[in-house]
């Protein structure tokens, strides 16, 4: 059963991998954090770092506030 586990786990990064590809890094952390992944699962699957992530998702919120705000 683990081996099954394992595959499908195996399977769904190479799936999810795939997908990312060609898209920016900045749309990459936000498909990755709306699909409710952490700072940390973001960083290892994008090979960047927790802190590198955590700036991205600040700046991403702060223009998505700046924006809503402009309405």
């Amino acid at each position: 059963m683990a081996d099954d586990s394992s595959r499908l786990e195996k399977t769904l990064t190479a799936l999810l991998l795939s997908s990312l590809r060609g898209v920016a890094q900045k749309e990459q952390v936000v498909i990755l954090d709306r699909a409710g992944f952490g700072q940390t699962e973001i960083a290892s699957i994008l090979g960047s770092t927790s802190k590198a992530i955590s700036v991205r998702l600040a700046e991403i919120r702060r223009a998505s506030r700046a924006k809503s705000g402009s309405k």
